[in-house]
C-alpha cells in the first residue's frame, strides 16, 4: 500500500512546507466550542509552526472573497493565526490593504491577507484528448441539478420531457434543486401534467389557473420568484403557457421537433425558429433559458438541432472560473471566442457539450475541495499541476486567543499518529483517520 498522501491544495500546502511550516495531510475541521457558524468549519489547510496553529483560507477568483468572513470568526477561535490567500486578478473586491475598503471586514478580525497569482507551467491534457473527456462526461451526466451527485444519466424520456421544460421555464438563476418540489406540489393537486393545466385553463382562464398553481407552491413552500410586471404569478405564467404552447403539438415532444423541421430550410433554420417561438409564447422565456430548454433536448432527448451557436454556451462567473482553470480559455474576456473555437476544432462545433460539462463540473466536484481528487478533469487542472506560484504577503496575521479546548482539540490532531484507510486510486488523496 501506498503511504504517499495529496495534500489539500497542492500549490498552496507544497509553498507552506519549504517555507517550514507542517501541514496536515487532509482538509480539517475546526474546534465547535462557542463557534459561531456550524456550516463555516472546513479549513482549507491547518499548519504549524514554532508551536503555532495556523488556518489558511482559499478564494480563488470564482469565489468571493468575503465569504471567508464568518470562516475567519470560526478558525480564530481554534487557531493561533489565521489567513486568508486570494487569488488574483480578482473581480469582485479590490484587495489593496488602504483602498480596498471591503478587505477591512477580513481585516478587523485580525486575520493575515496574501495574494496570489499562478503561471502554466506544464502542458494540459492533449485538447483532442480532454474533447473526449468531455463527451463522456457529457454522455453520462445528468442536466437537472437535483440528479447531480445520483446514480441517473439524464435521458429524457416521455414523462421527462415535461418536466425538463418545466424545470427551464421556471429557472431565472434560482435554486433549481427546488424545481422538484413544485414538481411534487402540484402533482398532490393533480395539476401538474400540462393537460391537467390546459383543462383547468379552459374552464377558469389563465389568470385564474395562475393564482391557483402560485397558490399551490407557496403553500408547500415552494419561493416564488417576483417580476416587475407580474410580480410572484411570473413563474406560474410560464408554466401555464408552456402548457398551452405544448397543447398545440398534442403534448407530444416528437412532434413539436418534427413540425419545426418540416416547415424550416434545415436544421439550423428549425432551430432558430423553435428558439424565437419558445421566447415569444411563453412569459419569462428568454435567451438563456429557450437555450438551456434546447441543448437539454438535444444532449439528453433525441432531437437533432445543432449546438454550434455560441448562445448554447452559457456564461457565468463558475464556467469562466473552470474553463480557465483547465486551460481552455487563456483569456477570460474571450470567453465565447477561445471556447467556441476549441468546440469548432474537436467537438463538431458542439457548444451544448461545453456548457453541460463545466455546469456539472461545477455542481458535482468544484463546490466541495474533498471533492476534487475525484473529478474527470483531475488531471487537467491546473491548480493540482505544477505551476508557478508567486505568493505575496498584503498583510501580516495578527495572534489570534483561541479557545484552549478548540486549540487543545485541533493540536491533538497533529500530534496523533495518522493512518492510511485504504488505497484509493491514483489521482485521488489518501483519506486519512486516527488509528
Amino acid at each position: 500500500m501506498s503511504n504517499k498522501v495529496s495534500y489539500p491544495y497542492p500549490f498552496l500546502s507544497d509553498f507552506l512546507m519549504k517555507k517550514g511550516f507542517t501541514v496536515y495531510p487532509h482538509e480539517m475541521v475546526c474546534g465547535e466550542v462557542n463557534c459561531p457558524h456550524p456550516q463555516n468549519r472546513f479549513v482549507d489547510v491547518a499548519a504549524k509552526k514554532d508551536g503555532k496553529l495556523y488556518a489558511f483560507e482559499y478564494k480563488s477568483v470564482g469565489d468571493y472573497l468575503l465569504r471567508a468572513v464568518k470562516q475567519i470568526e470560526n478558525y480564530r477561535l481554534s487557531f493561533d493565526y489565521v489567513v486568508v490567500v486570494a487569488e488574483v486578478p480578482r473581480y469582485d473586491v479590490s484587495v489593496h490593504p488602504t483602498r480596498g475598503v471591503r478587505i477591512k471586514e477580513l481585516l478587523r478580525l485580525g486575520a493575515g491577507f496574501w495574494i496570489v497569482n499562478f503561471q502554466r507551467t506544464t502542458e494540459h491534457l492533449e485538447k483532442k484528448q480532454l474533447a473526449e473527456t468531455f463527451k463522456k462526461i457529457s454522455s453520462i451526466a445528468p442536466i437537472e441539478s437535483h440528479e447531480v451527485g445520483t446514480d441517473s444519466y439524464g435521458y429524457l424520456q416521455k414523462d421527462d420531457m415535461w418536466f425538463w421544460m418545466f424545470y427551464s421555464v421556471l429557472d431565472r438563476r434560482s435554486d433549481a434543486s427546488t424545481f422538484i418540489k413544485a414538481k411534487e406540489a402540484l402533482h398532490k393537486e393533480r395539476l401538474f401534467h400540462p393537460s391537467s393545466i390546459l383543462k383547468l385553463t379552459n374552464e377558469i382562464g389563465k389568470q385564474k389557473t395562475a393564482n391557483k398553481i402560485a397558490d399551490i407552491l407557496k403553500k408547500h413552500g415552494f419561493t416564488l420568484l417576483r417580476d416587475h410586471h407580474r410580480g410572484f404569478l411570473s413563474q406560474p405564467l410560464s408554466i401555464v403557457e408552456a402548457a398551452q404552447f405544448m397543447a398545440k403539438y398534442n403534448f407530444d415532444y416528437g412532434e413539436l421537433y418534427k413540425n419545426y423541421v418540416r416547415k424550416s430550410m434545415d436544421l439550423v433554420d428549425a432551430r432558430n425558429r423553435m428558439w424565437k417561438d419558445l421566447q415569444k409564447e411563453i412569459y419569462g422565456v428568454g435567451i438563456r433559458s429557450a437555450s438551456q430548454f434546447i441543448r437539454g433536448m438535444v444532449l439528453k432527448g433525441s432531437w437533432k438541432f445543432p449546438l454550434n451557436d455560441d448562445r448554447f454556451l452559457e456564461k457565468c462567473e463558475f464556467n469562466v472560473e473552470i474553463a480557465s482553470r483547465i486551460g481552455l480559455i487563456e483569456n477570460r474576456s474571450n470567453y465565447y471566442e477561445e471556447l467556441g473555437r476549441f468546440a469548432d476544432n474537436y467537438l463538431e462545433g458542439n457548444r451544448g457539450i461545453l456548457a453541460h460539462v463545466l455546469w456539472y463540473i461545477r455542481k458535482r466536484y468544484c463546490h466541495h475541495p474533498t471533492h476534487c481528487y475525484e473529478c474527470p478533469l483531475y488531471s487537467s487542472c491546473f491548480r493540482e499541476k505544477d505551476v508557478d506560484c508567486n505568493f505575496t504577503e498584503v498583510v501580516a496575521p495578527k495572534q489570534q486567543n483561541p479557545i484552549k479546548e478548540n486549540q487543545e482539540w485541533i493540536m491533538a490532531k497533529f500530534n496523533h499518529n495518522l493512518r492510511i484507510l485504504r488505497k484509493q486510486p491514483i489521482n485521488q488523496a489518501c483519506l486519512t483517520d486516527f488509528g
